[in-house]
């Protein structure tokens, strides 16, 4: 398999590949700006190289993904609103040899910019194995350490392939994306976009009434979103135009926001999936929304979804991850002997094979899809000189559906706790209220116990 970049430029050459507020790129000129960039760190990294992504999203940060294939590169895209601390992290775990950024960053992890800074040779560009390691997104288990998973080339084009027969394609399909390109549901888009041979329309910041712009202007059939997303589109008056998939994750959507999509005949998608999973691996039709309501749809062939004694879900297939990334127990953990990967997360499958989420990784708190795990804000909480107990829950918020509370025993006041928080977390993780105790529920073990915490909010 050749870097699907350099394909599609032969395949393509003089089709829109990328619009922008500022560009429309060809194939053949996304290639030739990649390709350059490319050269430009072969004298610097080799096969197999770990580089860390570190921006917003843009034309360069598209152009770095496909360079980074060309030379067969792993890319760690890293999420611009953590802490500091968390960076710092991160590219040590992963163990990268450069951040790829324009932004100064207080590491000592070398730094090179998006843009190409020395001329060199051109670079050959060769047949790829399948299975190597194209990508490492973090997520954080819990234990509150996060875990960079391994994403192969064949992870990738499963799930783009695996998705176009579930939902179709096109030739006239084009994508609008407005989450960032460090989280899954960004990155997805970037790869379907070269697979397919379809436009991709890049929108940095998401904004409803500019979203509804590109959506009308450049005929847009595919976008992913998250409910409170959809919400806000709703209100500033999205209709269904061009639209063909409207994918959600992060969580069913409330009935009130998809009746009322459904009702101006939005083909919303609600998506069951993760990053050790490569984005969607079960997806729910529009036609089965009210009628399977909850639900996550069914598996998208081949994927095998199937649930234990226990009620956990476990999964396996083509889209499913290589490993965590130097974390050799967490992966031995993660599988079962016969190879299917355990989700942690609850749920069934009804008489007709539809998938119902029952409960998100227990502890897990979505907001506004983003994922905070109880165990890594505790964490955070507990390393304050002062904070002798910590406990976080989620809770219900309109907006986005769910926000951290913290639980805690500390002789500090609250203004304090909140300032220290917020240079140790990223803001969403950062908990909206705390409630102090004198002490907190514990089991006959010693471990917290966060049901009863949630019981008394």
């Amino acid at each position: 398999m050749y870097p699907w970049i350099y394909t599609r430029a032969k395949e393509q050459p003089d089709d829109l590949a990328l619009i922008t507020d500022t560009e429309r790129l060809t194939w053949s000129a996304l290639y030739t700006k990649a390709h350059q960039l490319a050269s430009s760190w072969a004298l610097l990294l080799s096969r197999g190289d770990r580089i860390a992504l570190y921006g917003p999203s843009s034309t360069a940060y598209i152009i770095a993904i496909h360079a980074a294939q060309l030379l067969e590169l792993t890319i760690v895209p890293i999420n611009i609103r953590l802490s500091q601390t968390e960076v710092n992290a991160q590219l040590k775990r992963a163990d990268v040899k450069y951040v790829i950024s324009d932004r100064l960053l207080d590491s000592t992890v070398k730094r090179l910019p998006f843009q190409a800074t020395r001329q060199a040779p051109d670079i050959l560009v060769r047949h790829m194995p399948k299975h190597y390691i194209q990508s490492m997104l973090f997520t954080s288990g819990t234990t509150g350490q996060p875990k960079a998973v391994e994403q192969t080339m064949l992870n990738h084009f499963s799930s783009a392939m695996n998705a176009a027969r579930h939902i179709g394609s096109l030739p006239d399909d084009r994508f609008l994306v407005v989450t960032p390109l460090f989280h899954m549901s960004g990155l997805a888009v970037v790869y379907r976009s070269v697979i397919y041979g379809a436009p991709l329309i890049l929108e940095p910041h998401f904004s409803p009434n500019k979203t509804i712009h590109w959506i009308k202007t450049e005929a847009v059939t595919h976008i992913s979103l998250v409910s409170v997303m959809l919400d806000r589109l709703l209100e500033a008056g999205l209709r269904r135009y061009d639209l063909r998939v409207v994918l959600t994750g992060g969580g069913p959507v409330p009935l009130p926001i998809l009746t009322r999509a459904l009702d101006r005949g939005i083909p919303v998608m609600q998506t069951y999936g993760m990053t050790e999973t490569a984005s969607q691996i079960a997806t729910l039709l529009p036609e089965d929304a009210i009628r399977k309501i909850g639900s996550a749809g069914k598996a998208i062939a081949p994927t095998e979804i199937r649930i234990t004694r226990y009620q956990e879900i476990e999964v396996k297939g083509p889209t499913v991850m290589n490993g965590y990334f130097a974390n050799s127990d967490a992966t031995a953990a993660a599988f079962t002997p016969d190879g299917y990967l355990k989700t942690g997360d609850l749920g069934r499958i009804d008489p007709e094979g539809y998938l119902y989420v029952l409960d998100r990784r227990s502890d897990l708190i979505i907001s506004g899809g983003e994922n905070v795990y109880p165990a890594e804000v505790e964490a955070a909480l507990l390393s304050i000189s002062g904070v002798t107990e910590a406990g976080v829950v989620g809770r219900f918020d309109p907006t986005w559906g769910q926000v951290p509370v913290a639980f805690i025993v500390s002789t500090l006041e609250e203004t304090s706790v909140r300032q220290q928080m917020e240079r140790l977390v990223a803001k969403y993780k950062c908990p909206v209220a705390y409630i102090y105790r004198d002490t907190l529920p514990r089991n006959a073990n010693g471990k917290l116990i966060r049901r009863q915490l949630k019981e008394s909010l």
